[in-house]
């Protein structure tokens, strides 16, 4: 029973080990969570709000895709909104959930085109790279607080000013999250393991010492057997003969005088016994 007992707990050690695992990888929860948003006719321009980047913390990455070149552009708030004036552009305004961004559309009847975007003197800064562009939420928020800092920038995206500023922008930020019972299915399952094997251990000790302990039994040898061993060679001596026994017969003294015997050498009838020759 002690034996059963512990390939059970193994067993069930090794599962709570094998849980653990699968909770800390296969079966994990996602490491980050990432909104998008595709924008199929969103003007020459695209303004992204002050403290959209940071909905889901001060780390992640901004991805943003463009028909050509992307610039994105920082100044204060009201010279970028100054400077589109009644111009058509869309604006990201949020999350509508952790999967989504939110848009809002501007000026819908307003010009579709923006003239030399990127050399007007209100800009802070102008990056123009290739299609798609990548901007670390870090970075970004570690230049706000620079010695010129801006608290929660706005961020302006155009391409050549006459194509859409941005075909589509996705923001990913990092997430802390994990099976809170991952922890305690390791410590089970070797606890659970631990005890097993001791067990294991336990039992074959003491089956190994019952069986050393366990008296052998001889055969008794059956009785006939002894005859023939004796016979075959054994120390006669050890078996004494058989005392003979014989009938006697009384002998009769030829010399001895009749009355010896203490009678008087007659018989009770008064007549002498027979001459032995």
């Amino acid at each position: 029973m002690q034996r059963v007992l512990a390939v059970l707990l193994v067993l069930l050690g090794v599962a709570g080990l094998v849980l653990g695992r699968l909770g800390g990888t296969v079966w994990a929860p996602a490491t980050e969570r990432t909104a998008t948003v595709e924008l199929s006719d969103p003007g020459p321009a695209v303004l992204i709000d002050p403290g959209v980047l940071y909905v889901g913390g001060r780390e992640g990455e901004v991805a943003i895709t463009g028909a050509s070149d992307v610039s994105l552009i920082t100044a204060p708030n009201g010279d970028i909104e100054a400077w589109l004036g009644d111009s058509r552009y869309t604006r990201v305004t949020g999350l509508s959930d952790w999967q989504t961004i939110t848009t809002e559309e501007v000026n819908p009847e307003g010009p579709a085109e923006l003239p030399a975007p990127t050399e007007s003197d209100l800009w802070r800064t102008v990056d123009t790279s290739p299609s798609p562009v990548t901007l670390d939420v870090a970075e970004f928020a570690a230049q706000e607080h620079a010695p010129n800092e801006q608290m929660y920038r706005a961020i302006l995206v155009v391409t050549d000013g006459t194509a859409p500023g941005a075909e589509s922008i996705s923001i990913t930020w990092p997430v802390e999250a994990k099976n809170e019972w991952v922890p305690y299915a390791y410590a089970g399952g070797a606890t659970l393991a631990v005890i097993g094997l001791v067990l294991l251990v336990v039992s074959a000790g003491t089956r190994r010492r019952e069986d050393e302990d366990e008296p052998v039994e001889e055969a008794d040898e059956p009785a006939a057997a002894v005859a023939p061993a004796a016979a075959a060679g054994a120390d006669p001596r050890r078996f004494p003969r058989a005392e003979r026994t014989e009938p006697q017969t009384e002998r009769i003294d030829p010399q001895a005088a009749p009355g010896d015997d203490g009678t008087n050498g007659t018989d009770e009838g008064g007549s002498h016994p027979a001459e032995v020759r």
